[in-house]
């Protein structure tokens, strides 16, 4: 055999047209762990649809397994999941930061997270159980939006003010601290492919925003700065109903964990309230009562409160962040027909309140 072909009969590759990153063997490991099943064989195995799959970075694929073992026969239904390269350019790998939080912060979590039932070490890929139909997030109603911002804040509790202790977990974003750099560089090569883009769009001639993008990157360490005023804790960096299951009992699941990190629980707030607008607006309950709702159940949770001017202080900072670090890079990459199907509510959302908070707060805003 070539040496190919030999590498390949070692890790006994499964069969499929698409082959899947790990080997039968390996797969099979995992379910006796899993199981305590030391019998347990695989018998048969298919791709199949995931549900209520949304886009995403990376493949995602439904896989069905069948087994049979000293408890007997069983059907097993997985989501394989191949992360794609880093968040960003710099920092750990998002697959090794969602597989190191299962193995080492996983029992810590206070909020249910899918089974991870096999994984490369390097989170080159991961294996789940496959959550069952849901509500999906079009659906969502009052209660599901109320019950998910008080699981975030059940989450960043439990975390809360041990921000130094986390940082031994070197594979967590550190975004205002080690990270900053990483993500005002991508700031600044977002406006750099705004401004040349080719042909223009209706955003890169747009001069106000370009003297908002500069205002905001000239002023990235002032507001990052404020921002680490506040109490650090753990963010799952990504919040939002997309990665939120709502089961058919009313309860929830949270997933994807790529861009787990250190800092502000307000960052994960207003990505939740934000995103939640963008996606799904009208909502079906006012923002208003969703930041009502995070700060009470934080002050009951560990006594942290703050006053109405501290408050608003602190949201229009974070709303700053995360208009700059999240959206400035995708600017020049949202195609025209969508830029003119959503002007309106991308003005709506984030660049009228982001113009706001600017003037005031920043100098020359």
């Amino acid at each position: 055999m070539t040496e190919m072909q030999t590498a390949l009969s070692s890790r006994d590759m499964l069969e499929t047209p698409r082959p899947w990153p790990f080997s039968r063997s390996e797969l099979t490991a995992a379910l006796r762990r899993k199981t305590g099943d030391p019998s347990l064989t695989i018998t048969e195995i298919n791709e199949t649809e995931v549900p209520q799959r949304r886009p995403a970075i990376g493949r995602i694929r439904g896989l069905q397994v069948y087994t049979q073992g000293r408890t007997g026969k069983h059907k097993i239904d997985m989501v394989v999941k191949e992360p794609q390269g880093s968040t960003r350019a710099g920092t750990a790998g998002a697959g090794l930061r969602e597989v190191s939080i299962y193995k080492t912060l996983g029992d810590h979590l206070p909020i249910r997270t899918p089974v991870l039932l096999a994984a490369d070490t390097t989170g080159a890929w991961l294996v789940f159980n496959q959550l069952s139909e849901g509500r999906i997030p079009e659906k969502w109603q009052a209660a599901d939006y109320l019950l998910a911002t008080d699981q975030l804040a059940v989450l960043h509790d439990r975390f809360w003010s041990l921000g130094d202790d986390l940082t031994i977990y070197r594979w967590l974003r550190r975004p205002l601290d080690t990270d900053f750099s990483i993500h005002l560089q991508a700031a600044q090569a977002g406006m750099s492919k705004l401004e040349n883009r080719m042909p223009p769009s209706v955003l890169s001639q747009d001069v106000n925003l370009q003297q908002l993008l500069e205002q905001l990157i000239s002023h990235a360490e002032e507001i990052g700065a404020r921002l680490n005023q506040e109490p650090a804790t753990l963010l799952h960096g990504d919040y939002w109903p997309g990665n939120i299951h709502v089961h058919t009992d009313g309860t929830l699941t949270l997933y994807d964990w790529e861009e787990a990190s250190i800092g502000p629980a307000v960052l994960d707030l207003a990505a939740f309230v934000q995103y939640s607008r963008w996606w799904f607006e009208p909502l079906p309950l006012e923002t208003a009562t969703l930041i009502g709702h995070y700060r009470e159940r934080i002050e009951r949770a560990n006594g942290h409160t703050w006053t109405t001017d501290e408050w608003e202080e602190v949201w229009d900072y974070a709303l700053m962040w995360v208009f700059l670090t999240r959206w400035v890079d995708l600017l020049a990459s949202i195609p025209d027909t969508i830029l003119e199907a959503r002007l309106g509510q991308l003005e709506s959302v984030w660049l009228h309140p982001v113009s706001v908070v600017i003037k005031r707060h920043l100098r020359n805003g």
